[in-house]
């Protein structure tokens, strides 16, 4: 599947124990506006936010999110 670049923003607990990772939904008709990644598939970094590659894993029983690398933000206007 392509990659992506996407800004990944940490979700933690009241303990500052990192539970995963959110980042805006890229498909169409959703009821939610994020896509949740598991914390084991993003490589640490320091902050609440970064911005990373990433890429969809198809895999079974369901594809899931997974971050490659850090990235620069991308350029805007």
């Amino acid at each position: 599947m392509p990659h992506r670049t996407a800004l990944l923003t940490r979700v933690t607990a009241l303990t500052g124990e990192t539970l995963h990772f959110t980042m805006p939904a890229y498909t169409g008709r959703r009821r939610s506006r994020v896509e949740f990644i598991d914390k084991e598939r993003v490589p640490e970094f320091e902050g609440d936010q970064a911005w990373f590659e990433i890429e969809k894993v198809s895999a079974k029983p369901w594809p899931y999110w997974r971050a490659l690398r850090r990235v620069d933000p991308p350029a805007t206007g």
